[in-house]
C-alpha cells in the first residue's frame, strides 16, 4: 500500500481552473499552451544556461587573460537567470487562454539593455587583450 505524505502540500498546475489531467482541451489549444510554455519559459532559462556554460568553458579551458570574460558570461547568464525569475512571478498566468498573450515590453528592454552592456563590456575587454 502506497504512503501518502500528508505534511507536504501538492501542487498542481491549472488551466483555466482545472488540473491539467482533468481539462479536456482542444488540440489546438493544447499546440498554444505548449508555445507559449517554449516562448516563456525556455528561451530565458536557454540563455541563462548556455551563457553559464559559455562562461565556464573559457574560463577553464582559455589562459588568464580571458578569466575576465569568462566571469562577464556567468554575470551575463545570472542576469538572465534573474529577468527570467521576475518575469515569470510578474506576468501571473500566462497560460490562461481567455487573455490574449502580450510580449512584456518592459522585460525587453531590461533584457536588451542587460545584452547590450555585456556585449559592450565584452568588446572592450577583447579588444584590451594583450
Amino acid at each position: 500500500m502506497p504512503q501518502l505524505d500528508l505534511l507536504t502540500p501538492q501542487k498542481h498546475r491549472l488551466y483555466r481552473g482545472h488540473r491539467a489531467r482533468s481539462l479536456n482541451i482542444t488540440e489546438e489549444e493544447l499546440v498554444e499552451i505548449r508555445a507559449r510554455e517554449r516562448t516563456f519559459d525556455g528561451a530565458y532559462w536557454r540563455t541563462a544556461m548556455k551563457s553559464f556554460s559559455m562562461g565556464m568553458i573559457i574560463i577553464r579551458l582559455f589562459t588568464q587573460s580571458f578569466f575576465k570574460i569568462g566571469i562577464i558570461f556567468v554575470a551575463f547568464g545570472m542576469a538572465m537567470l534573474g529577468i527570467s525569475v521576475l518575469r515569470r512571478k510578474a506576468a501571473g498566468d500566462v497560460f490562461d487562454q481567455r487573455q490574449p498573450f502580450e510580449t512584456s515590453g518592459f522585460w525587453v528592454m531590461v533584457t536588451t539593455g542587460v545584452t547590450t552592456v555585456t556585449y559592450i563590456v565584452m568588446f572592450v575587454l577583447i579588444m584590451n587583450l594583450s
